[in-house]
This record gives structure tokens, sequence and C-alpha cells, in this order.
């Protein structure tokens, strides 16, 4: 898996779009309020209080189409 196909997928909690943490990839990109970030950008923004501050984040494979978020990633997990 590569770096440069995992985005975070920023999704504000309060705006009723139906978006939770069982919804579907598919359902997530369609979301029009999604904000796609690339790792680092993610957590610059985060740290600089730039997100809403009630927001799922979801960890996403754009190639693949997959959420990643919580998944035991080889390499990456100790």
């Amino acid at each position: 898996m590569k770096m440069k196909n995992l985005r975070v997928a920023v999704v504000p909690t309060e705006t009723n779009n139906s978006i939770d943490q069982s919804s579907s990839v598919e359902e997530i990109l369609e979301c029009d309020e999604t904000i796609l970030c690339a790792l680092t950008d993610y957590f610059q923004a985060q740290n600089d209080e730039e997100l809403d501050a009630l927001h799922w984040s979801f960890l996403i494979n754009i190639k693949t189409k997959e959420n990643l978020t919580g998944t035991n990633i080889k390499g990456i997990h100790s």
C-alpha cells in the first residue's frame, strides 16, 4: 500500500448528512460535505484547529475505495 493513495475523509457530524461510523466508502465520498485531506495535511489542519470541532474522520485508500479506519496495516503497526 502506498501512502500517496491514503486520504483522510473529514465529515462534520452535526449537519444531518447521515454519515456515521457504519457508512460505506461510497456514502462517505458522495457526501457533499466530505473534505479529503492528505495525511500530513489532516494533522496540520487538526492542530491548527481549521476543521470542525466535531467530525468523523475515515482513512480511505482512494485507489481501491477501501475504508482502512481501524485496520491493522502491515508495516505501520508494531
